[in-house]
This record gives C-alpha cells, structure tokens and sequence, in this order.
C-alpha cells in the first residue's frame, strides 16, 4: 500500500538537494557523455526545473551542490572515476566550467555549497550545518548520478538523521537501466520513491 508522503513534506523543513548538474559534468564539454546523454534523454532537467519552480513557490529549501577542483587536482578524491575525467586547467590553458547548467540556474535565496573533495554532498562543504540551521528534516536529492554521488548522498543524509524522498524522474545514472537498478535495489530501501510531479502537487495543496 503507497505511503502518505505529505506528513514528510512540510515545505519549511524541506530541502531539494541538486547535486552536480554543472556544465563539466552534463554540458557539451562533459567527461561523462554516457550521463549526460541518460539526462537529456530523460528530460531530467526539466523534471528538476519544475520541482525547484515548486519547491520555491511553496516555501521549501533549495541548495545547489557542485564539485569544484584546484588546479591539478590538489586536494581532490582518489578514485578511478575521477582520474578518468580530471582535467587539469593549467594542461588545456582553459578553466573547467564548474557552474549549474542554465537549465536550472540557481535563484536568489538558493544556497550554493561547493566543495573540492569526496563523492557526496555531505562531505567537507558544510551542507549539514547549513540544513541543521534551517531545521531540515527532510532532503530530496536530485541530479547525477544514481551511480555514486547521489546515492552516496542519499545514504549519508540517512546517517545524519534525515529522512530522503527521492523522485525517480529527477536523476540519472549510466547507462540508464543501471540507474533503475539502483532506485529498484539501493534507494528504495533508504529514501521513498516518488516523482517530481507528486511532490510538487502534495505542496500545492498544502498551500491552498
């Protein structure tokens, strides 16, 4: 029997997390072609672009996370993934455009957390205080990818003590079918499954 969300989804303890949807990772510039392909086939950005117009509207919390890199990497995560993607500014004389894709560009009273190593939000970039200070208790991650990062995110927002609402259409993972792997076998057993258009309606009716 599907769950009531709406006892979970008081806007003013909620928070949308986007985590990486910045031009290196989903522009035309991206390392990762496979993922950014899996989001625009998906019309993920779109799915995102609405839930934030509702979000906003209904009074909830939007925070933007991206992942930044010094040059050469100093500092950064260790990991296959990312010594395959790495690309060092002072090598291609071009800077690496870390910035939310223009799809979604943050508005004024959105909160950007940025950080320069680990594969989650929650790492090293100060987003739980930031969430503790608006008691938040419910997250709802967004983006890319279900491979690791917003997995990753999810799982440690459980740890900390939130509760995780994640809509299946506002992420992505490559190649796609293992990304619905991850919702049917991984996230559904730390976040609720729901999609964006559910979310958002459970906050317009709350307001009327």
């Amino acid at each position: 029997m599907p769950i009531d969300l709406t006892p979970f989804l008081e806007p003013s303890h909620c928070a949308v997390i986007v985590f990486e949807c910045q031009e290196n990772v989903l522009g035309p510039s991206t390392s990762i072609p496979g993922l950014a392909a899996a989001v625009r086939d998906g019309g993920v950005l779109a799915n995102i672009s609405n839930l934030l117009d509702a979000a906003r509207e209904a009074g909830a919390h939007v925070f933007y996370c991206t992942a930044d890199s010094r040059p050469g990497g100093l500092g950064r995560a260790r990991t296959p993934l990312l010594d395959r993607i790495q690309q060092d500014p002072s090598d291609t004389g071009t800077p690496v455009d870390t910035s939310v894709v223009k799809e979604i560009d943050p508005q004024p009273g959105d909160v950007l957390v940025s950080r320069s190593h680990g594969l989650s939000a929650f790492y090293d970039g100060g987003l739980d205080p930031c969430l503790r200070d608006l008691q938040i208790r419910t997250v709802i991650p967004v983006g890319v990818s279900l491979n690791i990062g917003l997995l990753g995110t999810t799982l440690e927002a459980v740890n900390r003590g939130y509760r995780a609402i994640v809509p299946a259409d506002c992420a992505a993972g490559d190649p796609p079918e293992y990304g619905e792997q991850v919702l049917r076998y991984s996230m559904r057993n730390l976040a609720y499954l729901t999609t964006s258009g559910d979310i958002a309606q459970i906050w317009r009716s709350s307001a009327t």
